[in-house]
């Protein structure tokens, strides 16, 4: 079930509206092409293991033995089927982590893992890319949302600022990131500890904790951005000039 957070009111009139999600080229490549090959990777599977099995030096040997013994028709189709499933699944998660946005001239709404958001446009102060991922920061410069999204930069940008949206080519607060170092002045111990706690999280890969956690900085005046293994805050804007 989708959850719903509003950023200020709803507007009294429809404007114009684009809607910024996936790409149809690589919709239809996700959604049918991921499941194929997850198909033909189930066939392909059991021949390949009886292959791999005659190998003189072999890891996991009893699994790859027990998946080649897998050679009659109905065994075949099981192992289709669960490839089929796999690729659906795979489809599926690419699609629900893929931030999808619809504008118009009042209001930006940003849908990313089931959950819309709302802001109006005059509390938008920047939007831009950082790698692949597409962010949108408040008056506050708080990242309102970010997360991957699959359209290009030029037709990307283009949509944004039609509808007035301040569009940056990079970040407009870069130069205020620190790289963290655990127990450095210049933060807090709470934030210090949160970004110990992300910090794991990040290494088991805890995706929805490492978000939470960047929430939580939020909360407490930093925004936190991550390069490599290295996790980098700043301060959010207005509070920038105590920590210079």
């Amino acid at each position: 079930m989708t959850s719903e957070e509003s950023y200020g009111p709803v507007p009294l009139h429809k404007d114009r509206t684009t809607v910024l999600g996936y790409p149809r080229a690589d919709l239809l490549t996700v959604l049918i092409g991921m499941p194929i090959l997850g198909l033909l990777l189930g066939i392909a599977l059991p021949p390949l293991a009886r292959w791999l099995s005659d190998l003189p030096v072999l890891p996991w040997r009893d699994g790859i033995t027990f998946v080649g013994s897998l050679d009659r028709p109905w065994q075949t189709a099981i192992a289709a089927g669960l490839g089929l499933v796999a690729g659906l699944l795979i489809a599926a998660t690419d699609f629900d982590e893929t931030l999808k946005l619809t504008l118009t001239d009042r209001e930006l709404t940003a849908d990313l893992h089931e959950k819309k958001r709302t802001i109006e446009r005059a509390r938008v102060s920047a939007v831009f890319l950082d790698g692949k991922e597409l962010v949108v920061l408040d008056e506050s410069s708080r990242e309102f949302t970010r997360g991957v999204h699959k359209t290009a930069a030029a037709p990307l940008s283009k949509a944004l600022r039609s509808h007035g949206y301040p569009w940056h080519d990079t970040d407009p607060h870069a130069a205020l990131f620190h790289r963290w170092i655990p127990g450095a002045p210049g933060l807090p111990a709470e934030a210090h500890a949160v970004l110990a706690a992300r910090k794991v999280a990040l290494k088991s890969k805890a995706e929805e904790d490492v978000r939470d956690l960047a929430e939580t900085m939020q909360g407490l005046g930093y925004v936190v951005r991550d390069e490599g293994k290295d996790q980098y805050w700043r301060p959010l804007a207005g509070e920038a000039d105590g920590h210079q």
